[in-house]
């Protein structure tokens, strides 16, 4: 989660429905004919700064956790996510592959994980490659670098919300219960 994004960028990731439903619930009028850019610089100058960021933060923080969940479950697809065989704590490389009905979604991700000032990562996706986010291509590559032992969750320095994070602890890391 980048909060050191530009606001425009952030709010202009908000889909035109989510920006309208914000509008109706702050009581703004005028931005019932607008299109998406006219929407986005209205938001902006219409609206309490920090209203905004919180509003963001909490849009953001439910896109992260509702993509983790089904990265969970991608990561699980063996056939899904290609480590490369020399990636390391610091540095990893994927080739994150999904058959659709319309073909194969391929994407390569690349992880540098050296420090929290030092986090590098990369999809070829819309989702990262236009809005900046950490898509769920790359949370099911770091899934699958959790679940192979690559690093630990401790050791990642990347983005991360204390929901993923329980998330991740409750599907990947369960502990499997003796048998009676």
């Amino acid at each position: 989660m980048r909060k050191d994004l530009p606001l425009e960028l952030r709010v202009s990731r908000l889909t035109v429905t989510s920006l309208r439903n914000l509008c109706d619930a702050k009581k703004l009028t005028g931005w019932s004919n607008l299109l998406k850019d006219d929407l986005v610089r209205f938001v902006i100058g219409n609206m309490d700064r920090k209203a905004l960021e919180d509003f963001l933060t909490t849009q953001e923080e439910i896109y992260f956790v509702e993509n983790m969940a089904k990265a969970i479950k991608l990561a699980g697809g063996r056939k899904i996510i290609d480590l490369d065989p020399e990636s390391d704590d610091t540095i990893v490389n994927a080739v994150f592959s999904l058959r659709k009905s319309d073909g194969y979604e391929v994407y390569h991700i690349r992880f540098v994980n050296q420090t929290n000032e030092d986090v590098d990562t990369s999809c070829e996706c819309v989702e990262h490659r236009e809005k900046g986010y950490f898509c769920q291509h790359q949370m099911a590559v770091l899934v699958r670098c959790l679940q192979e032992g690559l690093f630990t969750i401790d050791q990642w320095s990347g983005p991360m919300t204390p929901e993923a994070e329980d998330l991740i602890q409750a599907n990947v890391f369960k502990k499997k219960r003796p048998r009676k």
